[in-house]
């Protein structure tokens, strides 16, 4: 079994035991008591050594089983020196590096890099915040170029991130780093619980999108230290195997110390946060994307007055806002694409449905695209009417309806079909309601049918006929004996007939009246007229 300590003993023989013949010219370092220099891991160790022209290296063991280290790690070598990205170490995979107890097993070399772990120099430089926006600039402009090649390093956190003496950044040890001819492997190195998303550890296979969370924590931890060099000593992150999260704040986010100190140095970073926090609602880690892209996309505005319009008829206006140096195009329907300023809207009417798309191009190449999409419909349209609105009660009526472009319709809570009639009696005023359910809600329609008094006759009044009568009175005076000689006249009765009154049909009453024949007595009337003037 490879220990440590044998593995040292090969070393310190690598003349007869180190099979790597890059290794084997080296001189391996050696401290100021004579001792070999190393580092060891949680996987393997390391001994720096230097060539005959200076330079150095790192040469590596295993000290613990690594399954299919042979095909992974040449994988691995083809992808850094196909990249060419100054950030990753030279690296050879040699499969006969080391002799160790009588068996031969593999190492790898890498170029060393003569600087200090990242949280070393966040803390060396924690008062100057200039220094400190510039490594969090280099920092993201490092994870850039990894997302752009679909590259990963699996393990990042501030052991496996250097920055030289020149402020330059290197990524060291890649024995989770992934490149896309290992997709589908199964993801072994979880890493340091205090830089992983907490669904890391339930993780199947590697992906590209194994370092989305570490990155937000350092970025985030570098600007939050430019702002308030305090945090250092708060968070003890000297001696600390962390920046400044631990995979307990994890657990409840906004409850953490962390995330409220963080969250009063202002908007900047609780966009940040809000981030981090949609991140760990997330089920698993495939379920992530580059905190910087999700950034960019959060600031770009864009925009429908509605996502529902009457055809033809209600204006939409679409709005779009890029605080970005970025090329801009709007796509309206399949072909209508047209180059537009980062800030500006249209306004127009809709025949037919359609998908907005704004397509944003970054100076990176990278390509950002938001969609909006508008459905168009017919605004139902409701015809709804009595044959009378005036009635006696339980005098029938007709109610008839047409309703165009409906999901459904109701009369007084009951479902009918889109057109129809119905009869009605109504006994007393009554409202119906017809309700039509189209894409933009329910609308109504009502009928009020309203009730007439029902007639109550209870006298009729008839005007007294004017009688005129022509007669000539001689009348002597001052005698006052008078023998008057009257005409016999023998009326029993005078027949009159009133004139016939409007017929109440006119009025809307089913009622006729003939007018009565009235009879007068004449006879009498004609005595009492004597009887005055015999008094007289």
């Amino acid at each position: 079994m490879l220990t440590i300590p044998n593995i040292k003993t090969s070393v310190e023989n690598k003349d007869s035991l180190v099979l790597d013949e890059h290794a084997k010219k080296g001189t391996f370092l050696r401290n100021s008591r004579g001792n070999l220099i190393f580092y060891a891991g949680g996987f393997s160790v390391v001994y720096p050594y230097e060539t005959d022209n200076g330079e150095k290296w790192a040469f590596r063991c295993w000290h613990a089983n690594v399954s299919n280290s042979k095909n992974r790690y040449e994988i691995i070598s083809e992808a850094i020196k196909n990249s060419q990205l100054k950030f990753l170490c030279e690296f050879q995979y040699v499969e006969k590096g080391i002799n160790v107890d009588g068996s031969v097993y593999p190492t790898t070399r890498m170029r060393w890099v003569d600087g200090i772990s990242i949280k070393d120099y966040i803390c060396q430089n924690k008062d100057s915040k200039e220094t400190l926006n510039t490594l969090a600039d280099d920092f993201l402009k490092m994870t850039q170029a990894l997302h752009a090649k679909s590259l990963a390093h699996g393990d990042l956190q501030h052991g496996n991130i250097l920055v030289d003496k020149k402020q330059n950044l290197y990524l060291v040890d890649y024995d989770s780093f992934y490149c896309p001819k290992l997709k589908g492997e199964a993801d072994t190195v979880v890493g340091l619980p205090d830089y992983q998303h907490p669904k890391r550890s339930g993780n199947n296979s590697v992906t590209e999108k194994l370092d989305y969370f570490s990155e937000l924590i350092i970025y985030l931890s570098i600007l939050a230290i430019a702002e308030d060099p305090s945090l250092v000593d708060k968070y003890k992150v000297n001696d600390a195997d962390r920046m400044l999260f631990s995979k307990e704040d994890y657990a409840d986010i906004r409850k953490s110390h962390i995330y409220k100190d963080i969250q009063r140095l202002g908007k900047n970073f609780q966009d940040l946060l809000d981030v981090l926090e949609d991140y760990l609602k997330c089920e698993s880690i495939e379920d992530l994307s580059p905190f910087d892209t999700f950034l960019f996309e959060k600031r770009i505005y864009f925009s429908s007055s509605t996502t529902k319009a009457v055809r033809n008829a209600q204006q939409v206006t679409i709005e779009w806002n890029v605080p970005y140096d970025a090329e801009v195009h709007l796509r309206g329907g399949e072909n209508n694409i047209i180059k537009c300023k980062n800030k500006g809207y249209i306004s127009t009417t809709l025949t037919e449905s359609v998908v907005y798309e704004l397509i944003i191009e970054r100076k990176d190449c990278s390509e950002i695209r938001k969609e909006i999409s508008i459905d168009v419909f017919d605004e139902c349209e409701i015809d709804f009417l009595a044959d009378k609105y005036y009635v006696f009660p339980t005098i029938p009526v007709k109610l008839s309806w047409n309703v165009k472009h409906a999901k459904k319709v109701w009369i007084d809570n009951e479902e009918v079909s889109e057109t129809g009639n119905r009869i009605i009696e109504p006994s007393k005023a009554t409202t119906y309601v017809l309700l039509a359910e189209d894409d933009f809600g329910t609308k109504e329609k009502r009928v009020e049918i309203n009730m007439l008094p029902m007639p109550q006759v209870k006298t009729i009044l008839v005007p007294t006929p004017s009688i005129v009568n022509n007669m000539a009175i001689d009348i002597t005076h001052p005698e006052l004996n008078v023998n008057i000689s009257l005409p016999t006249i023998e009326i029993d009765t005078i027949t009159t007939e009133i004139p016939k009154v409007p017929s109440f049909k006119d009025i809307g009453l089913n009622v006729e009246l003939t007018p009565p024949l009235h009879r007068f007595n004449l006879k009498n009337s004609i005595k009492n007229i004597y009887k005055l003037i015999k008094r007289k």
